[in-house]
């Protein structure tokens, strides 16, 4: 070989190679299949299928373009969209031959529905591509729904540089199918709401599960699909709806409300507490509060009782029911020093309440502190006579230690401080009501029943919505009654051994004294069904329910022979 053709043979080469570089940078240009630029996230939800027919070109400029779409950047965009999954697109081409449909343009939604079944595909995209100038292309697509049936348009332009184009189609073609899913998963859920409104729960949560499959963190749609199995009686599935719902959105307030009912169903009063602590902590509401309190007491965790009704108290320090609550939760547990505070508090705000009065002096007296709670009141009254208030607390103290001491004397001492303190209130405030029936109450104490009788009503006069007034005429009544029928009884002895006038004479005061104490008796049930309806005291009630029983008993052995 001569140096001639050596040097022929090598600029051969070398044109080769330079021809080879070029195509290799062309193809960098369009047909490069990039790598992707930041890691794909995780997707857990639904995959949407897409289905890219057979894109139509409107000149021949629009041919490879259409090429380098199809054969490589659709696949590379799609790529970066875990959400989706883009389907083979030969296998489209193959699928969508079949129906013979001569232009995309001109399809109908019952042709693209046909479609859609036919490839499996959850979105079509259909359209046409025509050529604005060398290098700018104009994309005219539509979206298919084969779940709603949605139609929608989208038009963008894509340039020859490749970075510009995916560039274009992530912000134009991607965007506007995130919007039209979006779109979707809207309606799929306004459709599964009116399922359930409907009661329809089978249909609603189909659709919810698929709204939830489309959006994983749609916080709506887990909170029906949970109500949706709560209605459907399937709690093991609303509970684990209902926590995804807080796990997203940790105050959903439907949530919390529906889990509370749903606890209180199933009799879960552990989960049920929790749930209504988390609803009484976001709207500070104190009679929530009040209620998380009883609820532990009731289930022994007195800890947790006193802690919910401290957080009551917190938000609303002047309720008196709270602090009467807490009173009685502290007594309960022989705290006596700690429930004083409470139970004084109490007191001032009911100081007709016996149960309060009477745990009030048992905390003085177990807590050492009787004098000095006595002492306290009567220092109050000298520095203000015209605190109603201390007069009240003081008398109550007097009467529960005259009960309590078995010194005559000094019960008799005691009755009548207490006779004198109501007295001098009556002097200070003559329409006091409480004054009237402090004194009532005393004087049935010492037997008086003409003077418990006249200021018990003395007391209605003032305040007839009170029930204890009704409740002591009702015992002067059964006491005169008991006499009466003592006497009668008596009579009947005595007639049974009498002969002639005597007899006569007997019997007729015997029967006497038995329409009497018929009389009487049925006087003390009136008064006592009187009381009956103006308390709702479950203490009260049971004693009035059990005098009623016994009063009905000696109606009955007065009436008649």
């Amino acid at each position: 070989m001569n140096i001639r053709t050596l040097e022929d043979l090598m600029n051969r080469l070398l044109l080769i190679a330079m021809v080879a570089f070029l195509l290799i940078s062309a193809c960098s240009v369009n047909t490069g299949m990039p790598q992707p630029t930041k890691e794909v996230e995780n997707y857990t939800g639904l995959v949407t299928k897409v289905a890219v027919l057979p894109l139509k070109t409107m000149d021949a400029r629009s041919r490879n373009i259409r090429k380098i779409l199809t054969v490589r950047d659709l696949d590379y965009i799609f790529s970066a969209y875990p959400q989706y999954e883009l389907m083979d697109m030969d296998y489209v081409a193959d699928e969508f031959a079949v129906f013979g449909v001569p232009d995309v343009d001109d399809m109908d939604l019952e042709e693209l529905a046909e479609v859609a079944e036919a490839t499996a595909a959850n979105v079509l995209i259909l359209g046409n591509i025509s050529s604005l100038r060398s290098d700018l292309y104009a994309v005219s697509l539509r979206f298919y729904s084969d779940r709603t049936n949605e139609l929608k348009q989208v038009t963008f332009n894509v340039p020859n540089v490749k970075e510009e184009r995916w560039k274009q189609m992530n912000e134009s073609l991607m965007k506007q199918l995130d919007q039209f899913i979006s779109n979707e998963v809207e309606k799929i859920y306004n459709v599964a709401v009116n399922y359930y409104a409907g009661e329809n729960y089978t249909e609603a949560e189909n659709q919810l599960k698929t709204t939830i499959g489309l959006d994983p963190e749609n916080v709506e749609a887990f909170y029906y699909l949970g109500a949706t199995y709560y209605k459907t009686e399937r709690y093991d599935l609303a509970e684990e709806s209902f926590n995804k719902v807080l796990e997203l959105n940790p105050t959903h307030y439907q949530t919390l409300v529906m889990m509370n009912e749903m606890y209180e169903t199933t009799g879960e009063s552990l989960k049920r507490i929790a749930v209504m602590e988390k609803i009484a902590s976001m709207n500070d509401d104190a009679d929530l509060w009040l209620v998380i309190g009883n609820l532990y007491a009731e289930a022994g965790e007195m800890t947790k009782a006193e802690t919910a009704l401290q957080s009551a108290l917190a938000l609303d320090e002047d309720n008196a029911q709270i602090k009467t609550r807490l009173a009685f939760l502290l007594f309960d547990q022989e705290r006596y020093a700690d429930a004083i505070p409470y139970l004084e508090s109490a007191y001032d705000s009911f100081p007709e309440n016996d149960l309060i009065s009477r745990r009030l002096a048992v905390s003085y007296q177990r807590s050492g502190r009787m004098s000095e709670a006595i002492a306290r009141y009567e220092s109050l009254i000298r520095a203000n006579p015209n605190n109603v208030q201390a007069y009240l607390n003081v008398v109550s103290l007097y009467r529960n230690q005259a009960g309590e001491t078995t010194d005559q004397v000094m019960k008799s001492e005691l009755n009548t401080k207490a006779l004198d303190t109501m007295n001098q209130l009556i002097r200070i405030q003559p329409d006091n009501a409480m004054a009237y029936l402090n004194l009532a109450s005393i004087y049935l104490a010492q037997n008086n029943h003409s003077e418990a009788e006249a200021n018990a009503n003395e007391t209605i006069q003032r305040d007839p919505s009170l029930y204890q007034p009704y409740v002591i005429l009702a015992t002067v009544s059964q006491s005169k009654g008991t006499t009466e029928y003592n006497r009668f009884v008596d009579l009947e002895k005595r007639a049974a051994d009498a002969v002639g006038r005597q007899a006569t004479t007997l019997s007729r005061q015997r029967d006497a004294a038995k329409v009497a104490a018929n009389g009487h008796f049925r006087r003390a049930i009136d008064y006592l069904n009187t009381a009956r309806t103006l308390t709702g005291e479950p203490e009260s009630l049971r004693d009035i329910q059990n005098r009623l029983t016994s009063l009905s008993n000696l109606v009955s052995q007065t009436s008649g022979y």
